[in-house]
């Protein structure tokens, strides 16, 4: 833990980076946990591996000696860093954006520790990209309602119909530099199978009605006027939503939706 302690920590000083609790930049410097989080990914030669916020390439080094990795980093000084350490790698790529703004090049597991201010839009964001699973150390604040059996919220309630949640591990403040305010979880994100609750909910600007419709039409492949018949014989409790935004739809409305979805 020393070694990795003590090299980011003098990152930090050298690139003059402004990391504070306030923009959630935090840097993983507990070794033993970085070694968990690559091992728990279950990494093979023909994985691609997305890296959110990549820092100063702490997984980058450990997971690019197992297979491929993307590393998305937007602090410029951090990937000055890691285009210098990793220009000749070919098992790295490093992308200077916004992870929020940009299109995800393809991978197929997921290994990150994004800044704890953006975490929840990521994963909102992820819902949007088929892979098998990945690894994330979230906050507490996040991590506790995705894990909890029950939904408290319209953010856990949703994301539960695109992923399965598991705890890996307890992670301690003092596994981060600069220490944050609260502890967090590395969790394990398992990918469900696409269904009509998936389709309905990744179109959220449109009615329920036209989500469910074009849902329809992309999962099973059915005819506008199938996909209106089968809106048509939906139970009352749920047609009467049809006219509401999918976004608007209150935690009671979206968790009817989803029960008689059976999911």
């Amino acid at each position: 833990m020393t070694q990795l302690k003590d090299t980011i920590i003098k990152l930090v000083d050298d690139y003059k980076i402004k990391s504070s609790n306030e923009n959630g930049q935090n840097f993983l410097i507990d070794e033993e946990i970085l070694k968990e989080e690559i091992e728990k990914c279950e990494l093979k030669p023909s994985d691609l591996v997305l890296d959110i916020g990549a820092g100063f390439g702490s997984i980058e080094t450990m997971a690019s000696k197992q297979c491929k990795v993307i590393a998305i980093e937007k602090e410029i000084k951090c990937y000055s860093y890691l285009i210098d350490k990793y220009e000749i790698d070919p098992n790295v790529q490093i992308i200077n954006a916004d992870a929020l703004e940009i299109i995800y090049p393809r991978f197929n597991k997921i290994i990150s520790n994004p800044p704890y201010n953006i975490s929840d839009r990521i994963i909102d964001k992820l819902a949007f990209y088929d892979f098998q699973f990945g690894v994330m150390i979230l906050p507490n604040t996040i991590s506790k309602q995705l894990l909890s059996k029950e939904s408290n919220n319209k953010f856990s309630a949703i994301q539960k119909i695109f992923f399965q949640f598991e705890e890996i591990d307890e992670v301690k403040k003092e596994a981060f530099y600069p220490v944050p305010r609260i502890t967090s979880r590395m969790i394990k994100i398992t990918k469900k199978q696409n269904d009509i609750a998936q389709e309905i909910f990744r179109r959220g600007e449109m009615l329920l009605k036209n989500a469910f419709m074009n849902g329809k039409i992309a999962l099973d492949y059915k005819t506008k006027k199938e996909s209106k018949q089968e809106f048509q014989e939906l139970p009352n409790n749920i047609k009467s939503l049809g006219s509401k935004q999918v976004n608007e739809l209150t935690l009671n409305e979206i968790e009817e939706v989803i029960k008689y979805l059976n999911y």
